[in-house]
């Protein structure tokens, strides 16, 4: 397919729910969103050429599923007529609300289908408002480095995580920035359990520093490597102080790679969609589940008596927390084999996102982007779907918490790598 002029624009809207409703992100938090800290916004950027649109959503949502995607996808459809691609990308926000994942016995208790058709109608909205604001633009692909936001959750001291930054930019005639689209991989969790104030953690803090410095420009956050990557030993507290600053870090590596940008009025603009099975594991017998929860307690039992410190205490915590949702799950999926997701590639000039349904860990992206075809990679997590972490094997070796609560085969991370690489391969090829 070739370059053609490309046109764009970007909508921004509000889908900030109302107070008392429930939040996502910790299965221990109790009680309902006392308030708003900060906004949550759903950020709409329409790219066309001579004979493709493609949409790409970024929302403040813990992650939504394959059906709500669809039905966004619909509402747009109606709004907009066709589009080649909808992509929406979730910034798995721990703050923001509950009511988009189906409810799973056990597990998650909570769908909103009110709040759903909500926030359908406000991205329908600005899809409808974008298409009657595009205008001739340029863009161009950078990428950057940024340290000190996250370190691999389970092993801080290891160099196991993705640092790079990967910016889109999308000018206007003048060369002003209309929208850039950043894509950072580390879980969004600065605030914790006990936070009740509905917040955009740290990529919403980075958005604000950077609209202070240019205002009429959208910054888009999606995620990347995050199934491995967060906080947790980053974090000096879990205050909105601290995920202002956790923000400015962000910030800064954005402000740095956006100026390097070279910009072409030209582009390729496609779109690919692929159906995907991911298939369960076979879960441990009842008695064997409970006995390693048993084991696990104990043994946190031991090391608060014993007075260990933080660190070590929250890594066995964690596998208990793991050990325990895996027992859950071994009953609410009982008799199912697999799940049905999708992936999606957008090939926008000379780079492409690539889009997984759930929480890929940093060395698969590692491989994904090492291998990809093309000059610049994002891969784009909690995209269209939210079904899990897709643990990597040392993960899986170390009975990690994100391995023990996947519900998914010790392959994986293989599965997801090498299927996206063939439609990465193919995609360059068109």
């Amino acid at each position: 397919m070739s370059d053609s002029k490309v046109q764009a624009s970007v909508v921004q809207v509000d889908i900030t729910p109302p107070v008392g409703i429930p939040m996502e992100g910790y299965g221990a938090r109790e009680g309902v969103s006392q308030g708003v800290h900060d906004p949550l916004v759903a950020q709409l950027l329409m790219l066309e050429g001579a004979s493709r649109r493609l949409i790409l959503v970024a929302a403040d949502l813990l992650g939504i599923r394959l059906g709500v995607t669809r039905n966004l996808r619909t509402a747009i459809e109606q709004a907009i007529g066709p589009s080649d691609g909808v992509m929406i990308a979730c910034s798995h926000t721990h703050s923001g609300p509950a009511g988009f994942m189906p409810e799973v016995p056990g597990l998650r208790t909570y769908s909103d289908p009110d709040f759903q058709h909500f926030v359908e109608r406000k991205i329908a909205g600005a899809a409808l408002q974008a298409s009657r604001q595009l205008i001739p633009v340029q863009l161009g692909w950078e990428s950057g480095r940024v340290r000190g936001i996250g370190t691999n959750r389970n092993d801080p001291d290891s160099d196991r995580l993705d640092d790079e930054l990967l910016i889109l930019r999308v000018d206007n005639s003048e060369g002003q920035p209309l929208a850039v689209l950043m894509n950072y991989g580390c879980h969004p969790t600065v605030l914790g359990q006990d936070n009740l104030l509905l917040t955009a953690d740290f990529p919403g803090a980075a958005r604000s520093i950077l609209a202070r410095i240019f205002p009429d420009t959208v910054f888009l956050f999606t995620n990347g490597a995050s199934g491995d990557v967060s906080t947790r030993f980053t974090r000096r507290e879990q205050t909105f102080t601290e995920a202002e600053r956790m923000g400015s870090i962000l910030a800064g590596g954005v402000l740095g790679t956006m100026q390097k940008v070279e910009s072409s009025s030209s582009a390729t603009l496609d779109c690919s969609t692929h159906a995907l099975e991911v298939p369960f594991r076979e879960f441990p017998p009842a008695e064997e589940s409970q006995g390693r929860i048993d084991e696990l307690q104990h043994r946190l039992d031991a090391m608060k008596a014993e007075g260990a410190s933080h660190g070590d205490l929250r890594r066995v915590f964690t596998q208990w927390q793991g050990a325990v949702g895996q027992s859950k799950m071994r009953e609410s999926l009982a008799g199912q084999s697999s799940i049905q997701t999708e992936l999606q590639i957008f090939h926008i000039g000379e780079g492409a996102l690539m889009g997984l349904p759930g929480e890929p860990f940093s060395q698969s992206v590692l491989r994904i982007k090492k291998d990809s075809p093309f000059l610049y990679t994002g891969v784009v997590s909690y995209c269209n779907d939210e079904i899990g972490y897709f643990p990597d094997a040392e993960s899986f070796r170390d009975e990690t918490y994100e391995a023990l609560i996947s519900p998914f085969r010790q392959d994986v991370a293989t599965l997801i790598e090498e299927t996206s690489l063939t439609y990465l391969q193919e995609a360059h090829h068109i």
